[in-house]
């Protein structure tokens, strides 16, 4: 796991776009407003998604129904060190509770995801194109955007706290209920989300998403709790 330090951060969307003018999104898809400074102590996430292997040793130890796509129960072949997806977010939940850990909340999630780069449009700065030890990497190509699916966790660089694949690769699974309009009325330290809600909020882009916005670490997503999908994993705080 990797610690981040206690302090403040940007929470929610800091920059603005031509369809935020004409009103081409959704309400509900402005929800990342307003951009709110929120203190939060000192917590750790996991470097890396949760794994195939990983969740298996889980299910090895705790019981309970392996993710539909496992052939026969088992991992995929050359698919261990994969993270593990078509999981709801009782089984997320419920792993990082054997591992001795939580899921983290929508905020240690946004802060974690930026790396220390405050207010930035993506995990390594605001340009499409990414810089320094992600080389020359599009944005896409840097956040595996694929047509194929999840690769191997850890094959790009990690972002400034060491935090691997925090856009691309697979959704993850926070703690917190979804609320449109949480964000005006969010604390202003450690906030854990609405008390009760219909839908998870769930973030990070995923290997099929080709608008780079969803990429960004401020973009939510939510779905039904019980969903699985093929592109929704997960990492554990603590």
């Amino acid at each position: 796991m990797a610690t981040i330090p206690e302090g403040n951060f940007w929470m929610g969307r800091t920059h603005f776009f031509l369809v935020d003018a004409v009103g081409w999104f959704e309400r509900d898809r402005q929800d990342d407003f307003p951009a709110h400074r929120v203190f939060l102590d000192t917590f750790s996430i996991d470097k890396t998604e949760v794994t195939n292997e990983a969740y298996a040793r889980y299910l090895d130890a705790k019981g309970g129904k392996a993710p539909w796509h496992w052939p026969h129960g088992k991992i995929p072949k050359d698919e261990e060190k994969f993270p593990v997806y078509n999981v709801d977010w009782n089984d997320a939940a419920g792993y990082c509770a054997w591992a001795g850990k939580r899921l983290p909340t929508e905020a240690e999630w946004g802060k974690a995801a930026r790396g220390g780069l405050d207010r930035k449009k993506f995990t390594w700065g605001d340009g499409e194109e990414s810089t320094g030890a992600r080389g020359s990497l599009r944005v896409k190509a840097s956040a595996n955007f694929s047509s194929t699916g999840a690769m191997e966790v850890g094959k790009y660089p990690p972002n400034g706290y060491g935090l691997f694949d925090m856009a691309g690769n697979v959704w993850e699974w926070t703690n917190d209920w979804y609320e449109r309009n949480y964000y005006s009325i969010s604390p202003l330290k450690n906030p854990k989300g609405p008390e009760k809600g219909m839908y998870k909020v769930f973030r990070g882009g995923g290997w099929n998403d080709a608008d780079e916005r969803n990429l960004m670490p401020s973009f939510r997503n939510y779905t039904d709790p019980l969903e699985k999908s093929i592109t929704i994993g997960f990492r554990c705080a603590k």
